[in-house]
């Protein structure tokens, strides 16, 4: 399902432009998707990470679903930068007529890593040891693999991501814990975003 309305949101855009004949137009159009994005604010239900963060903040036992299902995990501030580097050359005509508006900002493979690793990885900066309780859901259907390239976006644009796995998890527990701690989360994330731009 998840995958099944990614594709469906490309086509919906595929259509809009070939309907309004917008790809020769001067109007600047692109399609663009992300891996599984982690990091600093998620506070949504149902989403491994913040769930994690509840589970150690209430004290209670960790339970996943699906402990070996391997997603390519990124910080936010990865498809950010990406999409941001897009919009800039698009604006300033830097990219080729000749190139489909959909772009791809994912991980490099490294980071394709399964939920367990995810949460022990977060439980290692977290510094704490705790049990994790693995709960199948029979009626939860999920894919066990996702991957996502970024060639394309390597390759045209020159953009490359910065942060490796170990990274990705730091700056992600990080910001939770000073958050929860009542640090200045505003000055927090900016500390974040300018070592992320820090990075050759």
């Amino acid at each position: 399902m998840y995958s099944s309305s990614k594709a469906c949101a490309e086509l919906t855009f595929e259509a809009y432009l070939k309907s309004f004949n917008l790809n020769n137009s001067k109007i600047k159009l692109s399609s663009v998707r992300a891996g599984n994005v982690i990091g600093g604010g998620d506070m949504k239900k149902d989403r491994i990470v913040p769930d994690v963060i509840k589970f150690i903040k209430n004290h209670s036992a960790i339970t996943i679903r699906s402990p070996y299902a391997t997603r390519p995990w990124q910080h936010v501030l990865e498809p950010l930068s990406g999409y941001l580097k897009l919009g800039s050359l698009s604006f300033n005509d830097k990219i080729s007529a000749n190139l489909s508006p959909n772009w791809n900002f994912g991980p490099n493979k490294v980071n394709n890593r399964n939920v367990l690793e995810v949460v022990k990885k977060i439980l290692f900066y977290w510094g704490i040891k705790k049990k994790i309780k693995i709960v199948k859901n029979k009626n939860f259907k999920e894919a066990k693999l996702l991957m996502i390239s970024n060639k394309k976006a390597k390759k045209e644009l020159n953009w490359y991501p910065r942060l490796n796995f170990d990274e990705t998890i730091k700056l992600t527990v990080d910001w939770y814990k000073s958050y929860y701690d009542k640090i200045n989360i505003e000055k927090k994330t900016q500390d974040q975003i300018n070592y992320y731009l820090s990075i050759k």
